[in-house]
């Protein structure tokens, strides 16, 4: 089930129902359209999201996990766990139209629209992997932490953010030399990552999702020290910068919990369909 959520008013505006199994989300640049992708079943779904309803659904790789939309709109990258590999399809139809060797099994994925690079969790490698999605080229390996999971790219493209769900730490990744500048501590298994904002020195805050701890923290990533940890949000797992506001997917609760930008206090808590998981903010 897709749940597609109005936050001013803290309501459900429309349940859209899909395949089994959903696993990652991304949005195109306008936000009319949303994506889904289905591990167990090797499938992407195409969602309208005015008519709210499913409009195709495609193959794509053997199972795509991670996902995103190129700045055009014409174009996904999926990280595919099986085939260790990124790649690029049509978003009107899946027709591949690219493909990169990676590490093993690559999980989370986030792309900077601007420069066109794409930075992939290769989970059980411990490394990230970068690559230019236009040549479809593997520009680099990075370590990391263990079995890192969730990523995010900050607003001016200078860093990547990577959660590091075994080693409860952040890699903070340098665009301009392809490599990790940091691995402050965040928490106990962090599973989702959101940039707040970032200013050219890539000083803003970074939203960590801590499953195990059951809280958000705020992560300074200049000092790399955490200043606010809001707890209470049981399994805590992705983080969406809205607004003014942060909403983060309680799998435990099945709910989605509003907290203000600070994270220093809940705003409201939404009950949703069962193990919520994976969201993406709409324009």
């Amino acid at each position: 089930m897709l749940t597609l959520l109005d936050l001013p008013s803290r309501t459900i505006r429309a349940e859209i129902p899909l395949e089994r199994v959903p696993a990652a989300i991304a949005a195109s640049p306008d936000g009319r359209t949303v994506y889904v992708t289905h591990p167990d079943l090797g499938l992407v779904s195409r969602v309208d999201v005015a008519a709210g309803r499913v409009t195709t659904t495609f193959k794509a790789g053997k199972e795509p996990f991670g996902i995103a939309v190129t700045a055009d709109g014409a174009s996904l990258v999926l990280s595919d766990w099986e085939s260790d590999a990124l790649i690029r399809v049509d978003a009107a139809d899946g027709r591949e139209t690219g493909r990169v060797a990676l590490g093993k099994s690559p999980a989370g994925l986030a792309l900077d629209r601007a420069h066109d690079i794409a930075y992939v969790a290769d989970r059980e490698s411990n490394e990230v992997s970068i690559v230019d999605v236009a040549a479809m080229k593997r520009l680099a390996a990075v370590p990391v932490g263990r079995a890192p999971f969730a990523l995010a790219v900050s607003p001016d493209g200078a860093h990547a953010y990577i959660a590091n769900v075994q080693s409860g730490d952040l890699s903070i990744i340098d665009a301009a030399t392809l490599k990790e500048a940091g691995r402050p501590k965040v928490g106990l298994m962090p599973y989702g990552v959101a940039p707040l904002g970032a200013a050219d020195d890539g000083s803003g805050q970074i939203a960590v999702t801590n499953q195990q701890s059951g809280e958000l923290a705020l992560l300074d990533p200049t000092s790399g020290t955490v200043g606010a940890r809001l707890r209470g949000i049981d399994y805590p797992e992705g983080v969406v910068v809205a607004g003014d506001m942060l909403a983060v997917a309680s799998w435990g609760e099945d709910e989605v919990v509003l907290t203000d930008a600070g994270a220093t206090r809940i705003l409201a808590r939404i009950k949703v369909r069962a193990g919520p998981r994976m969201m993406v903010a709409l324009p």
